[in-house]
């Protein structure tokens, strides 16, 4: 059956004690169930609002750390938080108990996010980024829950010593450091190429992955998860129509460019001072985005600003050198760094989130952040005509997804951004 608001059953909502020797079945205490991804967090996070005749605080009872498995029947198939993917109950909120019932919420996150606030990366760290990304994953988080497909070859090393700091602080401290393969220092005065990485987990697990790699995906269509998958916006939604799964609900859009916080974080050109204590020379590097930029979601060919603004240094920037900070013999020796990575980093960060779109969807499991998807949208006039609108139309990076779980219906909420505009 395809309706405009998926179906699903709950297989399974099952809550284990702290000792591992009681286990309660909570899949007729649902009320609701609430699954979260971002890009910008380092793990998902569950809300459940339960409503049970016992007492699950007490009788259970739920004193944090509980582990907890959640599987659900949907459309697009099994939605399964289990095993190495079941989460943990970190809160309970809104207790609220009657003579007959007791409604409570409990939120949940994976493993690693306990575990982040228990261990510490101590040592000193060489080598390629993703290898680094790896070990700390492996050896400081204790977990296999990654693809290594999904952790990113950088074509910069980095030295640094971990200074005692979370597992996640670190792992996206390194984000804005990291260089996508085959991106090159500098020429001249001028920095070149593109940065910065973005460490989050989906269902697949945890990412290490460039924004050049998320925005330059895929083909088009409607198919399988390695699909960019199409959404369409259409007043009316027929009835019994395979196509309704991939009908836009409702959307708003909830910024577009804001020209003056783009010139105060210099998104368009700065400039960065490079200090070098050691050899006590200034280096200045000039960087322009428009130069360097390759890979849009959208299709125009340029950045979408006067070449007035792109032409002009909006932000000076200040780099010191760290040479000799963990060298082992040679005070020369650096970390590894790019002379311009703020630039080029906080450059394509923030043209990435230059446009944001929310929309809401038939629930679709498959959907996961990071994921680049292709909505269509009709062009607003008082004629009938059906026309698509060729500029807000396009591919979209997911940032955020919610997927809702209740009453017998499920829909996936998202939060989209785009870096330019048309369709590529």
């Amino acid at each position: 059956m395809s309706v405009s608001v998926n179906l699903y059953s709950p297989k399974y909502f099952l809550i284990e004690s702290l000792d591992g020797e009681t286990t309660i079945d909570l899949t007729n205490s649902i009320i609701n169930v609430d699954y979260f991804e971002d890009i910008l967090s380092p793990c998902i996070t569950v809300v459940a609002n339960l409503m049970n005749s016992n007492s699950l605080l007490n009788s259970l009872p739920i004193r944090g750390g509980e582990r907890v498995a959640i599987g659900f029947e949907t459309l697009f198939g099994d939605f399964d938080l289990d095993e190495e993917k079941s989460l943990y109950v970190v809160k309970v909120s809104g207790i609220s108990p009657d003579s007959v019932s007791e409604f409570i919420t409990l939120h949940m996150v994976s493993a690693e996010a306990l575990t982040n606030e228990t261990n510490r990366c101590e040592k000193r760290y060489t080598g390629n980024i993703k290898s680094t990304v790896e070990d700390i994953l492996k050896d400081t988080l204790k977990t296999e829950k990654y693809k290594s497909s999904n952790i990113e070859q950088t074509s910069n090393s980095y030295s640094f010593i971990g200074n005692f700091k979370k597992p996640f602080h670190i792992l996206t401290w390194l984000g804005p450091k990291a260089m996508p393969a085959g991106v090159g220092g500098a020429s001249g005065s001028n920095a070149k190429g593109v940065g910065g990485f973005l460490f989050y987990e989906n269902i697949e697990g945890f990412n290490f992955r460039s924004i050049e790699n998320l925005v330059s995906s895929a083909t088009l269509g409607s198919g399988d998860s390695k699909t960019i998958q199409k959404y369409t916006y259409t007043q009316a939604i027929e009835d019994a129509k395979v196509s309704n799964e991939f009908k836009i609900l409702n959307y708003s859009f909830e910024k577009n460019i804001d020209l003056m916080k783009a010139l105060r974080v210099g998104m368009y050109a700065n400039r960065t001072y490079f200090l070098d204590f050691y050899n006590h020379t200034l280096q200045q590097y000039d960087y322009k985005l428009k130069n360097e930029i390759n890979n849009k979601l959208g299709g125009d060919s340029s950045i979408p600003v006067s070449d007035s603004f792109s032409e002009s240094i909006s932000r000076i920037m200040l780099r010191v050198s760290d040479s000799g900070v963990s060298a082992n013999d040679d005070v020369k020796e650096e970390s590894g760094r790019d002379v311009a990575d703020m630039a080029k980093s906080y450059s394509r960060y923030n043209i990435l989130f230059s446009q944001a779109l929310n929309m809401v969807v038939p629930c679709n499991i498959k959907l996961k952040v990071g994921d680049v998807v292709f909505a269509e949208f009709p062009r607003i006039n008082r004629s009938q005509n059906k026309e698509s609108d060729e500029q807000q139309s396009g591919h979209y990076l997911i940032k955020e997804l919610r997927h809702h779980f209740e009453g017998g219906n499920c829909i996936t909420s998202l939060r989209l951004l785009r870096d330019s505009y048309g369709i590529s």
